[in-house]
This record gives structure tokens, sequence and C-alpha cells, in this order.
């Protein structure tokens, strides 16, 4: 399932994934590249690999060990702020009627997904909470957008009301434009924050081995 999948259509939203899939911002990228078998390294080498240890915690300027916990608790807090954005697409919805005065059967179509996406909400919301739950939520909210997305993108009658909508994101005096505006605001903060939540679990990483190594250190003397 392609990330972003709502750029096409009304909404850039945070990706969403099912649960046997990464999710783009809850999973992280971080692999470890710094793995030693300090038993079996030389004196010399110990000394060696430490000072890269060093270099390498100064590259990420992260000195301090953070709880993956409290990173989590960051996110989370992030993403649900995004959502209290996202989640106005209720009223978004209400607008779009009014302002490209629809016909009455997309009028009854948008309706439709308006009340699938209050019940998703409010069924789901309230039990978010913690970054396992918001991607359960996140994808269920998901799979209700690309549903709309299919039903104005597959009929001939819907597609030029689908297409303007698409024009419009760009256009902050469209009420399409000003909600599009606002959730690419919110997703460039929970972007800039997974990027640092990505560099201090590398400086986790480096203050964890440099500590293994600096006992091996110590325990040769």
């Amino acid at each position: 399932m392609k990330y972003f999948i709502l750029t096409l259509l009304l909404f850039t939203s945070i990706s969403f994934s099912g649960n046997d899939e990464p999710h783009p911002v809850i999973d992280s990228n971080y692999v470890s590249k710094h793995l030693y078998n300090t038993k079996n390294l030389s004196i010399t080498d110990l000394k060696k690999v430490k000072l890269l240890l060093e270099a390498n915690l100064e590259e990420t300027g992260k000195f301090k060990f953070q709880k993956k916990k409290e990173m989590d608790k960051r996110l989370l807090k992030a993403l649900l702020k995004y959502d209290d954005i996202r989640i106005r697409i209720t009223d978004v919805i209400d607008e779009l009627i009014e302002e490209y005065q629809v016909s009455d059967e997309i009028r009854n179509s948008l309706l439709s997904f308006k009340e699938t996406f209050k019940e998703i909400i409010k069924e789901n919301r309230p039990l978010v909470k913690d970054l396992r739950d918001y991607k359960a939520y996140d994808f269920r909210l998901g799979s209700a957008y690309l549903a709309m997305m299919t039903a104005f993108h597959s009929r001939e009658d819907t597609k030029k009301f689908y297409f303007q909508l698409v024009k419009d994101k760009k256009n902050n005096s469209t009420s399409i434009g000003r909600y599009n505006s606002d959730l690419v605001n919110e997703q460039e903060k929970i972007m800039k924050l997974k990027s640092e939540i990505e560099k201090q679990l590398e400086a986790n990483d480096l203050i964890v081995k440099l500590k293994e190594v600096e006992d091996e250190i110590l325990s040769r003397n």
C-alpha cells in the first residue's frame, strides 16, 4: 500500500499502513552500524573503536541517553495534534457541499463518508493511548479516505468534482486549500520530530556501545 495515498485527492495525510506493515512515522528506520565483538578486540583496537564512537556521537550532537518511552510520548503527542486537524474533514465536507454547489448525488455521497469518518473517530480516537493504538486508528481512518478517493475517481459523473478539488488543494482561498495547508504544516513538524528521534536512537546506540567498549578497556587493566 503506498504511503501518502491522498496526495492525488483531497487530503495530505500522514500515511497509514496495516498492522503487519511498517508505519512510515511510527516505526523506526534506524539500524545499528556499530557492531563490535569487544571481547575479541585487542586493547589497541578497542581504543581506536572508542575514538570512532566518540567522534560519531559528537556528530549527532546528542550526548544524553533518552528512553524510548519518552520519545514515543513526544511522537504520539505530535501525531494527535496532527489528527486534531485531520478530523476536521467532517466540517470541511459541509463546506465543500456549499462551496461547490454539488449535485444531490455527490452531496449524498459526501455526507455518507462524513458519517463514516465521524463513526471511526468516535469509536477509535478515544482508545488511542499509545503509538500502537494510533497505528490501528490511522489505518482505519486512512482506509475510509482511500474508499472516498476510489469512489470519486472511478465514476465519470464525479471526476470533474474530483479534479477541481485536486486543483484547489493549492488554493488557500478555498476550504480544501486551507485544510490541506494546515495538514501540510503539521506534517512538516512531525517529520522534523521523526528526524530528531532517529538521531537520538543513533545516539542511544552509540552511548551504549561506547560504555561497553570503555568497560572492556578497564577490564584489561
